[in-house]
């Protein structure tokens, strides 16, 4: 066991296909691992948060899949347990095969993983327990490409899942956090945890919390969650805005008591606003071209500057003066000798 631990403690090197290497370090980068520079991005840290918190999870899934095919088996043919065995394990990393490698994709791709004291003692249990005639690599393969057929919110569920964690059992025990954050100008923050959603175009999870405002944290930028002994209280107009964040997009800054917007798009706009999805507001109501809005009002001017001279706030004042003097900057700057 002791040179076992020496050869763990070594680079594992794991081939993957093109999209999945895409995923791992896309997800790294967006999920915000980085080194202490704060620049370079630390692929090895996601991946390990990806081992720690799936592993249970991937295992399982292969577990349940294995028992499905021994009872269908089972059911049609008579054979010994060890045929059954190797036809159930069979069938399953072909499953896995495909799963990794839907189009015949080749697995030219490496990922480094370099072994931490938080995945060794996994990475030593599934070489001891789990492998079954696959190499390390291979295992580690068919996880990541079971990770990586999950949306980006479902990922960030798994990489977070100790946050995450946290923070659903304090909204379930009605209690108050402590959360500490990554990023941002507020790092630390007392709150009451309401709820979790997921942004509409499946990007990333937030929670919903009261402080002195209602407030959405993404899920991949809090550190540390420590439950609090105070209990989470709520007024009915915290509540209602945030049912709001859940319909229309939990990743915008709400102001308490937002007025309706009202949009007016020529054609063009209109097309464009069908195209154009990332972020796009729910309207609750349109009448020609015009549109009405009950979300964000952040929302509505992160949106529709992108719409440029084809989407015009009739009201309110303060929406349309936003988009007005954006646009007023970038000529300012492109004009500017």
């Amino acid at each position: 066991m002791e040179n076992k631990g020496k050869i763990i403690m070594e680079k594992l090197k794991i081939y993957v296909t093109e999209r999945i290497a895409n995923i791992l370090d896309k997800d790294a980068e967006g999920f915000e691992f980085f080194k202490k520079d704060g620049r370079t991005v630390n692929k090895n840290a996601l991946l390990t948060n990806l081992i720690v918190n799936y592993h249970n999870g991937f295992m399982q899934q292969q577990t349940e899949l294995m028992n499905f095919f021994k009872k269908k088996i089972s059911s049609t043919a008579t054979v010994t347990e060890k045929v059954l065995n190797g036809l159930c394990f069979d069938l399953c990393e072909k499953l896995n095969e495909r799963s990794a490698a839907p189009n015949g994709e080749k697995y030219d791709k490496l990922v480094s993983l370099k072994p931490t004291k938080e995945s060794e003692p996994i990475i030593d249990y599934i070489e001891s327990y789990c492998l079954a005639g696959r190499t390390l690599s291979e295992y580690f393969r068919n996880m990541f490409a079971s990770y990586a057929a999950l949306p980006q919110d479902k990922r960030e569920l798994i990489v977070f899942k100790k946050q995450y964690d946290a923070v659903t059992k304090a909204i379930k025990e009605k209690k108050r956090v402590f959360i500490t954050t990554r990023w941002g100008f507020n790092q630390k923050i007392d709150c009451a945890p309401y709820g979790i959603a997921n942004s509409k175009e499946e990007l990333h999870c937030y929670v919903l919390a009261a402080t002195r405002s209602c407030n959405p944290i993404r899920l991949s930028r809090i550190v540390s969650v420590t439950q609090l002994a105070v209990n989470a209280e709520f007024t009915q107009k915290q509540i209602d805005l945030f049912e709001k964040m859940k319909t229309y997009g939990p990743q915008f800054i709400y102001a308490p008591d937002e007025e309706e917007v009202l949009v007016e798009l020529t054609a063009k706009g209109i097309d464009k606003f069908k195209r154009i999805y990332v972020h796009r507001p729910v309207p609750v109501k349109v009448e020609n071209n015009y549109y009405y809005f009950n979300c964000s009002h952040s929302q509505i001017v992160q949106y529709f500057v992108r719409l440029g001279a084809d989407a015009r706030i009739v009201y309110p004042a303060r929406v349309r003066d936003q988009i007005f003097n954006f646009h007023r900057r970038a000529l300012d700057r492109y004009t500017r000798k």
